[in-house]
């Protein structure tokens, strides 16, 4: 088992006992209880946990709309911004989409092409391609209702073997120039295995985000090669920083009339 494996196995146990003594969790592994330190010292760190007297407790996430909720929201702005990402997919490419709000946008587009594979943990874009006319490639894993998305640690397994063409997700929020987050640990480990996995990174994202925040940072900007907005980003030393650093920002204004 990786420390990655490891770590996620963890977070899942908490999910089960929402909090529980360190030397439980050392019994549970195969490995030294400095090890076993080790991960719950990088969970912490991360914001996936937290520790009080040799106990451990999960950190609960805060409560955001859910799926459908937010699939509402800047309706116009997320149909541009999908429009020029389906431009970027050539002929048989192999095409991984998260499970973000912006992303299902995305989906829609490319769905309608029949020369490219998908590969995605999203129920919901699944479901939406109702006649799809290429293949799909579904993780496994956890379902998390808020999103309606595969994750944990078999999602993590699945994308091992995978290797995508192009990559396009999304994010809870922006915590400065240190890079993108989202809200739940768990989601954070695939978004991370999914960049490892992909050859081109497109970050999708309207521009409420730069506003917002989340809990867990997934990726600084250097693991993305270009971003998709809808209205020019306002942030002068983001701005800068992107521009030092090459990542590519393509600014897709909503149709006219």
């Amino acid at each position: 088992m990786t420390a990655s494996e490891r770590r996620n196995t963890i977070i899942n146990y908490l999910q089960t006992k929402q909090d529980c003594d360190v030397n439980e969790i050392i019994d549970q592994f195969d490995v030294t209880p400095a090890t076993i330190r080790r991960d719950l010292t990088f969970l912490e760190n991360s914001g996936s946990i937290s520790r009080t007297h040799g106990a451990v407790h999960l950190v609960k996430t805060p409560a955001v709309p859910g799926f459908l909720t937010r699939n509402t929201l800047f309706a116009e702005e997320k149909q541009a911004m999908a429009r020029v990402a389906a431009q970027m997919v050539q002929s048989g490419d192999s095409v991984m989409l998260d499970s973000g709000t912006t992303v299902h946008a995305v989906a829609i587009e490319v769905g309608k092409r029949s020369d490219i594979t998908l590969i995605t943990n999203s129920l919901s874009i699944v479901s939406a391609l109702e006649a799809p006319k290429q293949n799909i490639l579904l993780t496994g894993g956890l379902f998390e209702y808020d999103n309606l998305a595969l994750v944990g640690p078999d999602v993590e397994l699945f994308l091992d073997r995978i290797s995508a063409s192009i990559l396009f997700l999304g994010a809870t929020g922006i915590r400065g120039c240190d890079g993108l987050t989202v809200i739940s640990p768990l989601q954070a480990g695939v978004k991370r295995k999914m960049i490892q996995c992909a050859k081109k990174r497109v970050l999708v994202i309207d521009n409420s985000k730069f506003a917002l925040t989340g809990m867990v940072l997934f990726a600084s900007f250097e693991e993305i090669d270009t971003i998709i907005v809808a209205r020019p980003i306002e942030d002068p030393i983001l701005k800068r920083h992107l521009d030092e650093i090459g990542v590519q920002v393509i600014v897709a204004l909503p149709e006219q009339g």
